[in-house]
């Protein structure tokens, strides 16, 4: 896969009265005013940690145009310039009492809005994983989540789109420790054998919060990610629900058009596409994709490339979650599944799906039964 595109810590730093950003790049001023703010119930639970670790809430938010009563508004969003802002005077001010894990703590699934009743509601916790990570852009547009299972462990890895400076451990951390108090909540259950590994050295601030993780914390690793026995991610919610679950999921695909209607990043309207396409239908390839977008493939490719995409990783990534969906159902063969997919041969369809996964598609089957 390409690598990402990073806008750049100092272009973050260059902030004007009102929470805009200032940008000299044409191609990075684009990303950033078409990035949506994020809801401002993050922002107002923010402040509400920092007064509860014992600090000035009100500094968070002096001299960046906004208010706790704005914020209070129905439908609130905060610009992501106030918000970063907000959180590198937040991590400030609480120094070495580990910010992040406590904020992630405090993270409960009900206030996701539709995103969390979908979690809720979904028919696994794997699904509910499944749905953050499909509309994680709706409340962190400058992560990438990558779903993957590892023998009899499935993992969350993310990474970042932009260069998040002093602020990605902390943002990292709220993230990886809030997905397994999710999933937690979820299961309502301790999450045996569960793993964060996040890059860097060991904090000071762990020996006390540790206890307080629903999951080993582990340092100085390759990648950022939440590692859980694939056991937990086919258990079902407590409150699964299949006609809640679509009802939120619809809710979320009307955020989701709301928040990209003008200017939205080419990646995600592609994704967003192939998404659309009917299950047993074939993705359309490049030259489908740009006809149907009102371009040339050749424009729809740089596009792209300017994100850090491509149109053949976007496809997979629709593919994988399609067939780990098919694959699901234990009622369709494995060339039946290849067949819906698109694939005249099963062995293509399985070296495919070795190439995702790193499993066959029956050894990934299996798993999951067991």
């Amino acid at each position: 896969m390409s690598a990402p595109h990073y806008v750049g810590h100092a272009e973050v730093e260059s902030l004007v009265s009102g929470g805009h950003f200032q940008v000299n790049s044409g191609q990075q001023k684009t990303l950033l005013q078409n990035r949506p703010g994020v809801p401002a119930v993050y922002l107002l639970l923010l402040c509400d940690v920092i007064r509860g670790l014992g600090h000035d809430d009100a500094t968070l938010l002096e001299g960046l145009g906004v208010t706790r009563g704005s914020l209070l508004q129905p439908d609130a969003r905060a610009p992501l310039a106030v918000c970063h802002t907000a959180c590198r005077r937040a991590v400030a001010l609480a120094g070495d009492q580990g910010l992040g894990l406590i904020y992630a703590r405090a993270l409960k699934v009900s206030l996701h809005g539709p995103l969390g009743m979908m979690a809720l509601s979904s028919p696994s916790v794997g699904a509910a994983i499944d749905a953050a990570a499909r509309y994680v852009t709706l409340r962190a547009p400058f992560l990438a989540v990558r779903y993957d299972t590892d023998g009899e462990t499935a993992a969350i890895t993310l990474e970042a789109l932009w260069d998040l400076g002093d602020l990605e451990i902390f943002i990292l951390e709220v993230m990886l420790v809030s997905l397994a108090h999710m999933a937690e909540q979820l299961v309502g259950e301790p999450l045996t054998g569960a793993e964060i590994h996040m890059r860097g050295p060991e904090p000071v601030y762990l020996a006390r919060q540790a206890a307080q993780v629903p999951a080993r914390m582990c340092y100085e690793q390759p990648v950022c990610q939440l590692r859980v026995p694939q056991s937990y991610f086919m258990a079902s919610p407590r409150l699964a629900d299949p006609a809640i679950a679509a009802l939120a999921r619809e809710q979320c695909e009307q955020e989701f058009r709301q928040l990209f209607a003008a200017g939205e990043s080419q990646v995600m309207h592609v994704a967003q596409r192939l998404q659309q396409v009917p299950e047993g239908e074939p993705l359309p390839g490049l030259e489908e994709m740009a006809a149907a977008l009102h371009t040339s493939s050749r424009t729809l490719k740089r596009r792209l490339q300017e994100e850090g995409g491509n149109y053949r990783d976007l496809v997979d990534a629709e593919l994988q979650q399609r067939a780990c969906r098919l694959l699901g159902d234990t009622r369709l063969g494995v060339s039946e599944v290849a067949y819906q997919l698109g694939y005249n041969d099963v062995s293509n369809f399985s070296r495919a799906f070795r190439r995702w996964t790193g499993q066959t598609p029956r050894e990934w089957r299996g798993a999951q039964e067991r």
